[in-house]
């Protein structure tokens, strides 16, 4: 075992701040991120108030021998979920607390990390988005022509925003322009096929666009009493949501300049038969592994974490309100995800994220603000209820098998 590092404290704040920032790009909650910080801060002697929020980290660290704390700060241009490299990261400061690497080799860990290729190809991953659509297009209720429609759309929309994410301006379009070409195509395939649900195409092809997941966190945050982190996270998802409606709205504007009232059809309920909807299953669990970028050698638990949500659903959509399946669903899986970290010691996150995915009710926000678009008020006044409040109902989940049943992981 290497032993413990005698780094001067100026150079112990710097190794923290980078590890917060690290912990903050890659994805992490602010309330873990502080939590994680603080923690490593304590098992090295010093005391340490955190304050994380979604754009970056500020830190104070305080020890008897300094005269003033050490105050430090970070600003994080680019996040997004990547549990490949939040599983790296967990390991180099395991590595690092239990003294079999010194604070050195973690920050030129951490260094490299960043210069790290991710675990799956372009391809792959445009392969993942079809996948990922036409998965929730089955989901809808969607027949055999609106699955391989929206898997299309998906593979579209994802080539696009693939391309505006190379550079700061487009990226920052992405949303808006994506579901523009998501709103145009399924315009377009409606001349083909009539009887099309436009709403399960659109809907299917911008699942990767869907902000359900921060909008999730963002009510997590909160309830964790991160407040300013959790405000910020539900103004991201809102703007989100408002940069998506804006592209279908502009694409129904289009549409009704050039041929007058929007044609299609609405949301139908046959659907498929249940080995499809199995078959749905297995894509959309592989599909959510490789855009959360899990590691390879846990790609398998999607089907478990996924199937578990999958299977509540199932069993109390017919019996149960949806906000209280959603309750139960988040419960279960919190609860898998809680033994696979006490089990393998690793982040809990690697089984919740992809899991969640099929649980999080980004749908609704875009049929809420689809609704009052064409002046149904309180219908979209009801969607929009139903998405909080289910939500919400995610949060409790989580936060009850926490409770009840904790990872007894720092991460």
């Amino acid at each position: 075992m290497v032993a413990a590092s005698s780094l001067p404290p100026e150079e112990l704040a710097d190794y923290l701040t980078e590890m917060g920032g690290v912990l903050v790009s890659y994805g992490c909650p602010a309330y873990r991120s502080e939590e994680v910080v603080r923690i490593v801060a304590e098992r090295e002697g010093y005391g340490a108030q955190v304050f994380a929020i979604p754009t970056g980290m500020l830190l104070s660290l305080s020890h008897p021998d300094l005269s003033s704390p050490l105050l430090r700060m970070i600003r994080v241009k680019d996040w997004g979920m990547d549990l490949d490299r939040l599983t790296l990261v967990d390991a180099i400061f395991n590595d690092v607390i239990e003294h079999r690497i010194t604070i050195e080799k973690a920050r030129q860990k951490l260094h490299e990390l960043a210069q790290r290729p991710p675990p799956y190809s372009a391809n792959l991953r445009l392969l993942a988005t079809a996948l990922a659509s036409g998965s929730m297009a089955v989901f809808l209720r969607g027949s055999a022509i609106e699955v391989v429609a929206a898997a299309v759309t998906g593979v579209f929309v994802g080539v696009l925003t693939s391309f505006l994410r190379k550079n700061t301006s487009g990226r920052l379009l992405g949303d808006f322009l994506g579901s523009l070409l998501a709103g145009v195509m399924a315009w377009g395939l409606t001349f083909l096929r009539p009887d099309l649900s436009r709403e399960v195409v659109v809907l299917s092809g911008i699942l990767t666009l869907l902000p359900g997941m921060t909008l999730t966190t963002g009510l997590g945050e909160l309830a964790y009493k991160n407040l300013v982190s959790g405000s910020a996270k539900l103004m991201e998802a809102f703007m989100g949501f408002l940069l998506i409606l804006s592209g279908i709205a502009l694409a129904i504007a289009i549409e009704q300049l050039s041929f007058g009232k929007p044609g299609g059809v609405m949301l139908r309920g046959k659907g498929m038969d249940f080995p499809i909807q199995l078959v749905a299953l297995l894509a959309a669990s592989f599909a959510a592994g490789v855009n959360f970028s899990l590691p390879r050698r846990y790609l398998w638990t999607t089907l478990f974490s996924s199937g578990a949500g999958w299977l509540v659903i199932l069993l109390g959509a017919r019996r149960l309100p949806s906000y209280l399946v959603a309750f139960f669903a988040a419960l279960v899986l919190s609860l898998f995800a809680n033994i696979f970290a006490r089990s393998t010691q690793r982040p809990a996150q690697l089984v919740q994220l992809p899991g969640m995915l099929l649980l999080v009710p980004g749908s609704f926000g875009v049929l809420s603000l689809e609704a009052f678009l064409r002046g149904e008020f309180l219908g979209g006044a009801a969607k929009g209820f139903e998405m909080i409040l289910t939500a919400g109902a995610l949060v409790t989940g989580i936060l009850l098998a926490n409770v009840v049943l904790p990872a007894k992981k720092i991460l």
